[in-house]
Formats: C-alpha cells, sequence, structure tokens
C-alpha cells in the first residue's frame, strides 16, 4: 500500500466518523431479493428489520453511480405483524471524494428511535457481472441475513464460498420452476470490526466467508471460466490499440534492440519508470483500463491501465501478451474462481520462448523473470482470445532469497564493551522489505531508518557509521556496532550474552506471531559472529542445537576456533509466506527455542597459567 492511499484511508475513516457510518448498529434481520433479468440486468431489493432502540441511527447506503440506481426507499414501523409507513426525514446524498474512489455516493438514512423499524429500498445495475458476491458477513450485528437470487432459464448460476467454517449456521437450497431457478441462502453471519474500505467492497487483510458468484448465459453452462474470460476480453478491447506518438516512442527506446528479452527489460523499465500509480478505482472502472494512448499522454493509470498499456506496447514490437486477473496476498481470496470479488490486481503476461513472463508495471521493485513478491502461491486468470486459463504463480525458495549477517567483533580490555563491525546482506527478494522503504524515502531518511531498524534486530545495540550499497539483486549494509553490558569476569570465568545476534525474522520483531501475519517471502538467513576475547579461555566441545519443523530449519553451533576466539553461528530456512493455522505453533515453538538459547549465557573457563 503507497503512502497516497494510506492518506486517502485515513481521510476516509474521518468522514465515515464524522458522518456516523461507524456506528454499530444492532439489525434483527436483513433480506436481499436478487432478480436477475433478461437484458442482463439485475435489481436488489433489500428489507432490513431495526429492533426497538432508545437512540435514533443513521444507515448508509453505498452505490456507485456509473452502474447503480437507487430507489423506492421506505421506512415502516412495525407494529405486531402490521407495518405502518413512516415519512421519510429528507435523506442526505454525499459523492464520496477521494482521489482512488470516482464513481461512488452514499445516501444516509435516518432511522427513528423508540420503535421497531422496517427498511426497504431498490438497487438496480446495468451490468450482471457487478453480481459478483454474497458476503456471509457483516460490521453491524445481525442475527439473521437472507438472500434470494431469481434466475431465468435463459441463465445460470455458479458459486463457491470461502472461509465456510467461519460460520456457525448455513444453509443453500434451490427450487426449480418453469420460469427458472430460485435460490436461497441463509445464514447467521460473522460480524467483523467496520474498516472503510469494506463499504466499497475492498476487503483487504480478512479472513471472512463470502460466496462468490457468476451468473452467465445459458449457453456457458459448465463453462465458467470461459464466460469470464470471454466477457474481460470483449471490454477490454475498446481500449486497445497505439497511435503514431506512441509507437514513435517505443521505436526510439528500442532502436537497434533485436533481443526480445532486452526489448521487455526496457519497455518494462520504461512504464515502471515513467509512469505514476494511481492507485484504485471502484466499480467497472476497477478493471476495464483507460484506452492505452490516453495512459499515454496522461503518465498514470492503475494496475489495468499500466498492464494494458504494457502489453500493447510490448505487442506493437512483435512479442506476445496477455492481461491477467490476479488476487494479491492481501484480498480476501484466491482467484481460483471466476467471478470479479476473486481479483484485486491486473498484471501483464509476455510470452517469451515458450515461457511465461509474469510483468506488473506497479510493482517498481519487481525483477523481471522471477514470481511477482505480492502473487506468490496465488491463482491468475489469463485473459486470451482461446477462452483463458488458470495459472499458479510459484512461490520463491529460500535459497533464492539470501540474508547473511557478518559480525567481527572483539572485547575491549578497559571496559569489556564488544566492538567490532558488521556486514548485512540481502539477495533476491529477501530485502524488499527495505527497498520498498527505501523507493519512497530520500537517502537520508532511508539511511536513518536502516541505522534504527538494525539496531533493533541487533538486540537494541548502538551502531555508526552506516554505509548502503543497492546494487542489482543485492542491497548491503555495513556498520560499526558497539554492545554494552553483554560480557564480565568473575576471575575464574569470562560470562557471554548473545542475546544481541540479530533474530530469525527481520521485518518482525514480535516474539510470538499470531496468525494471519505475512512474512512476505521465503528467505534462508545465515549468521556468523566471531568474537576476539581479551583473555584465553579452556578450548570446548561446540554447542549446537537443531530444530527441524515443517517448511522450517534451524541450526546452531557455539564453537571455539581458538583460545582467544569463539564463533556463534546459526542457519534458519523459512518456507513460509503467512503466518496460519497450520504452522503458527511451529513457527513459535522454533521463536522461542532461539530466544531461549540466546539468553542463556555462555560461560567460559579461562585458560590457566
Amino acid at each position: 500500500m503507497n503512502s497516497m492511499f494510506r492518506v486517502s484511508v485515513l481521510i476516509l475513516l474521518m468522514c465515515m466518523y464524522s458522518l456516523g457510518f461507524t456506528q454499530d448498529i444492532h439489525i434483527k434481520s436483513k433480506s436481499e431479493h436478487i432478480q436477475i433479468l433478461k437484458d442482463s440486468s439485475f435489481t436488489n431489493q433489500i428489507t432490513i428489520h431495526f429492533p426497538y432502540s432508545d437512540e435514533p441511527r443513521l444507515y448508509p447506503i453505498f452505490y456507485d453511480t456509473e452502474l447503480e440506481k437507487v430507489s423506492d426507499i421506505q421506512l415502516f414501523e412495525i407494529k405486531g405483524r402490521r407495518l405502518k409507513k413512516i415519512t421519510l426525514k429528507k435523506i442526505k446524498e454525499e459523492q464520496v471524494n477521494l482521489d482512488y474512489i470516482t464513481s461512488q455516493k452514499v445516501k444516509s438514512v435516518f432511522i427513528p428511535a423508540e420503535t421497531e423499524v422496517q427498511l426497504i429500498y431498490k438497487v438496480s445495475c446495468r451490468e450482471l457481472m457487478y453480481f459478483s458476491s454474497l458476503p456471509l458477513f457483516s460490521y453491524n450485528q445481525i442475527d439473521t441475513l437472507n438472500y434470494e437470487i431469481d434466475v431465468p432459464n435463459e441463465f445460470v448460476l455458479s458459486h463457491n464460498t470461502i472461509h465456510k467454517d467461519l460460520i456457525t449456521s448455513h444453509s443453500i437450497d434451490s427450487i426449480h420452476s418453469e420460469h427458472g431457478y430460485q435460490w436461497k441462502v441463509k445464514v447467521s453471519p460473522m460480524k467483523v470490526e467496520p474498516d472503510p474500505l469494506q463499504f466499497f467492497g475492498i476487503y483487504k487483510n480478512m479472513k471472512v466467508p463470502l460466496m462468490r458468484v457468476l451468473v452467465m448465459p445459458k449457453s456457458y453452462e459448465n463453462q465458467s471460466t470461459k464466460y469470464m474470460n470471454d466477457w474481460y476480453f470483449k471490454n477490454v478491447l475498446p481500449q486497445k490499440g497505439l497511435n503514431t506518438a506512441v509507437r514513435q516512442k517505443l521505436d526510439e527506446l528500442t532502436y537497434n534492440v533485436s533481443d526480445s528479452l532486452e526489448v521487455v527489460s526496457i519497455i518494462y523499465d520504461y512504464v515502471r519508470t515513467n509512469f505514476k500509480y494511481v492507485a484504485i478505482e471502484i466499480g467497472m472502472g476497477a478493471f476495464i483500463p483507460t484506452h492505452s494512448n490516453t495512459v499515454f499522454s496522461n503518465k498514470e493509470g492503475d494496475c489495468k491501465d499500466l498492464s494494458n498499456f504494457l502489453s500493447e506496447a510490448l505487442r506493437y514490437k512483435g512479442i506476445h501478451c496477455d492481461l491477467a486477473l490476479a488476487a494479491t496476498f492481501d484480498h480476501i481470496s484466491d482467484c481460483d474462481f471466476p467471478s470479479l470479488s476473486s481479483a484485486n490486481h491486473v498484471i501483464c503476461v509476455a510470452y517469451i520462448n515458450d515461457e511465461k513472463l509474469l510483468l506488473d508495471p506497479t510493482d517498481p521493485i519487481h525483477v523481471q523473470g522471477t514470481p511477482v513478491q505480492s502473487l506468490q502461491d496465488r491463482t491468475i486468470l489469463i485473459v486470451n482470445a482461446e477462452g483463458g486459463d488458470f495459472y499458479k504463480v510459484e512461490r520463491f525458495k529460500p535459497e533464492e532469497n539470501k540474508i547473511k549477517y557478518q559480525l567481527n567483533l572483539k572485547i575491549n580490555p578497559t571496559n569489556d564493551l564488544i566492538e567490532g563491525t558488521v556486514q548485512i546482506d540481502y539477495t533476491g527478494v529477501s530485502g524488499n522489505y527495505l527497498r520498498r522503504i527505501q523507493d519512497y524515502e530520500d537517502q537520508k531518511d532511508f539511511a536513518t531508518f536502516s541505522n534504527t531498524f538494525f539496531e533493533e534486530i541487533l538486540g537494541n545495540q548502538k551502531l555508526s557509521n552506516l554505509v548502503i550499497s543497492d546494487v542489482p539483486k543485492e542491497l548491503d549494509f555495513k556498520s560499526d556496532i558497539s554492545i554494552n553490558g553483554k560480557t564480565f569476569s568473575d576471575g575464574m570465568n569470562r560470562y557471554l550474552f548473545i542475546d544481541f545476534l540479530p533474530r530469525l525474522i527481520d521485518s518482525e520483531s514480535r516474539e510470538t506471531l499470531i496468525e494471519g501475519t505475512y512474512l512476505n517471502n521465503t528467505f534462508n538467513k545465515i549468521v556468523t559472529a566471531k568474537i576476539k576475547l581479551n583473555e584465553a579461555i579452556d578450548l570446548f566441545e561446540p554447542i549446537a542445537y537443531n530444530y527441524e519443523e515443517e517448511g522450517m530449519l534451524l541450526r546452531l553451533t557455539i564453537s571455539a576456533i581458538s583460545n582467544l576466539e569463539i564463533e556463534c553461528y546459526y542457519d534458519f530456512s523459512l518456507n513460509h509466506i503467512f503466518v496460519e493455522e497450520e504452522n503458527v505453533d511451529p513457527i513459535n515453538k522454533i521463536l522461542n527455542s532461539f530466544k531461549t538459547i540466546i539468553n542463556e549465557p555462555i560461560v567460559l573457563k579461562k585458560l590457566k597459567d
């Protein structure tokens, strides 16, 4: 998430608090009756039952002005089994005015106090593909949530539910009649903490139950992937093509270059360097790109705009390309089911020598030819003229992402300070956590951040004279280090504490990780700390610790190189990207074991004269 996006979210959150949209409203029941119409539009009549409350409430209706129309808003007082119509107070309507939301409005309906109330309203939408999900969760307390979906015989409905295990009560039935099918879904929805983005269907870093749906013409029955592909392919087609000015620029960039990989590299870097990323749009604008010529003229766009332009630019230079719908690591679901709710990202796929090259022009530090970091282990839907296909993105192997710490230290004989140097080398994507900060910080601020960051990793010891070296595929740091209070002598023995050794996971300062933590990438971390002593010691047998769990390995040794030097070494390999239910306990077991080891003092016997 870039800094502009963070600021926009904060502004949105403040606006919603001021309007009362984040209040916790108790809802007795909510029903949505969705009717699919033969012209490929649909309507949704929503009925909400508010129980008695001492306080008035403000209920928000968010809708997309480009695709949806809200009508027939009615309020009723519930008296037993009778409904008595209530005169609506003036409905306040406001534009959601933020950089990354371009077509959203909100209607605020006043719900009176001291009575049971029923709110009914209708939402009409002209684009059937916009009906892509049924949330089985809520940011309000809802006792019962009901969905009814009427699908005429000309259409069929396909569905897939994620995280069903989080629902206490859930049922799906379908009834066939001469006119079509009626689907009924009843659920006791999971309550989640409100987040402003949820009001717009943006579910970041959430693990909640959601039914993904796709309604398609009968002719596509059992071909849901092909329907999704064909729909997107058809909608993107008018946004393609390059004018003379664009072609001239591309010819200039690749003059006298014939190697396809080099052409890809030149144009990919040109787009990432010269085009501004403008965050997110809502509705169809989140998926259908701006015309490639307009993107070039404005030198800006979001993921779909930049990926579409990149694919057109490469295609013009003779390189076969497709667009792909994708779900990044923080999306609610994987893109393994054909529905707009399955994806939150668009990338470009180029083909060189029958190999797929994944290209994400919104990722300024992605290395061409490697997996896109945010899509590791995720599925993408490659959209093409042949009907499309799903493709699983590989993850990086731990050995591809090395982290090396080399500490060369000595004990000062006058004050028992441990002093020396530390060299830190990141290869692969192991340093991407820092590269992303480096990408939007100036050199001085990044150096300050890095110094503080590594001091914390190294047990809050003092670093000075930090030097940063950034070369292709490597990010290196070198610094002087002063370690205080970690060694002392009692005349017979020297005691050494090694809790200044770098923690196992650089990017996580917590000693115990919680489920849902994103670890960025797999990695292999090797730490070597050589410590020259200020007095001779007896040699001792190496002390070794070995821990192995599924996807993790830790080997740690403490040994005497000579009577005047010891070495502390560990090799840690982590093959997980997320902390999940299956691995949270093993990960924390290794973290805690490591902490216990380095907190114990090493007792070094002095060499007798």
